[in-house]
């Protein structure tokens, strides 16, 4: 089925994204709730590009992972020291601050749910479907020579998946269902954290 797309201002979904995070959810959905809410989650979901944000840059590219943090520091861009600062990298190698990033960039083109009151499976990637569990249970899986550890929660009707590089910094993913559209806000879960990347979808 093809998709029609619609522009909608980013300011808009920023607006919409931090209201939701402020106002917590509300409690966790049970019974017909429950149901309701994984009925609205499954399906095949197709990213809309001219109402998402624009791709973060990587500008920790080609940096070697013996780099010191001290030199990073003297010549980084205003945009890699906000990074450096929410990633708290003066305690972190630099390898697991780049696996940090990559995962905050992560942009499924197209995103496949599924979900029912005992599991969740996501799969961003052909061939690449996570099931987790919905009591909070950490499911860890390798990316490259990476670890990460992710978990999903729910309040009210949004649900979040955490993302935890070993050794390295947190991605907090939330996911939420508004009119026919699902809203994606990734970030950084970590003080002084500013930097979100908004991706919306439509259901195909």
């Amino acid at each position: 089925m093809r998709v029609r797309r619609r522009a909608f201002p980013m300011a808009c979904w920023t607006a919409l994204a931090l209201c939701g995070c402020a106002s917590g959810g509300g409690p966790a959905a049970e019974g017909a709730d429950l149901t309701a809410l994984f009925t609205a989650y499954t399906g095949r979901w197709v990213l809309d590009e001219a109402s998402s944000s624009e791709q973060i840059p990587n500008q920790l590219e080609g940096v070697r992972d013996e780099a010191p943090v001290a030199d990073i520091a003297r010549n980084e861009s205003r945009e890699m020291r906000r990074y450096r600062r929410m990633v708290e990298s003066r305690r972190m190698p630099v390898s697991k601050m780049r696996a940090t990033i990559e995962v905050l960039r992560r942009r499924p083109g197209t995103l496949v749910l599924r979900g029912d009151p005992s599991e969740f499976a996501y799969t961003p990637a052909l061939g690449r479907t996570l099931v987790l569990p919905m009591d909070g249970t950490e499911v860890e899986q390798r990316e490259g020579e990476e670890r990460v550890r992710t978990k999903v929660t729910w309040e009210g009707t949004i649900l979040t998946l955490e993302h935890q590089v070993a050794g390295g910094g947190k991605i907090r993913e939330r996911l939420e269902v508004i009119g026919d559209r699902l809203i994606m806000t990734r970030s950084l879960a970590a003080q002084g954290s500013d930097q979100a990347l908004i991706l919306a979808y439509d259901r195909s």
